[in-house]
């Protein structure tokens, strides 16, 4: 990311604290950070109940809260990976009943695995990929397609989605 790669530069900044850079196995890191796409195109879908951007929320300050711990010693590298796969899993149990209720749940994990695939796997640039997320989302919305309804073939396209995400991790990561 271009942002990161100026603080590096001029902030003098040595590493990072991302994903990236746990001692966890590649696919397990790949596989968390796909987490983080499914919850930003979970929270466009955003529904009345708020659910979905309390538990992403949740994901994300109790996270800062690890680091914390972590960078303090309390806690240590391998503790504060599994304690973040546990957020990320309840924070996906909260997603997947708020997309079930609204008949979104296939749709919504076809897009949120092709957006993990086209930034993580072929390097699309992160702006043009949300701006095109957004746009589609918007479209299918004002012409009331957005539902698993409207597509017959949702949990077809759902499934291939998981088959590209799960490949693809393997491919790049063996």
């Amino acid at each position: 990311d271009r942002n990161s790669e100026w603080y590096r530069t001029h902030a003098g900044a040595t590493f990072s604290r991302t994903i990236r850079d746990l001692t966890a196995p590649k696919w397990a890191q790949y596989l968390m950070s796909s987490a983080q796409f499914h919850a930003t195109v979970h929270c466009l879908l955003t529904s009345d109940r708020l659910s979905v951007q309390i538990a992403a929320l949740m994901v994300v300050q109790v996270s800062a809260f690890g680091m914390t711990l972590r960078r303090k010693g309390f806690i240590s590298q391998k503790t504060g990976v599994a304690l973040y796969a546990l957020k990320l899993f309840i924070g996906m149990i909260v997603i997947f009943d708020d997309l079930r209720r609204r008949s979104l749940f296939n749709l919504a994990f076809c897009f949120g695995n092709t957006t993990a695939v086209l930034r993580m796997y072929w390097g699309m640039d992160k702006y043009i990929l949300w701006s095109g997320v957004v746009a589609v989302l918007v479209y299918l919305m004002k012409n009331a397609m957005l539902n698993d309804d409207a597509f017959p073939s949702s949990l077809a396209m759902n499934i291939s989605s998981w088959m590209l995400l799960l490949g693809s991790c393997y491919l790049k990561h063996g």
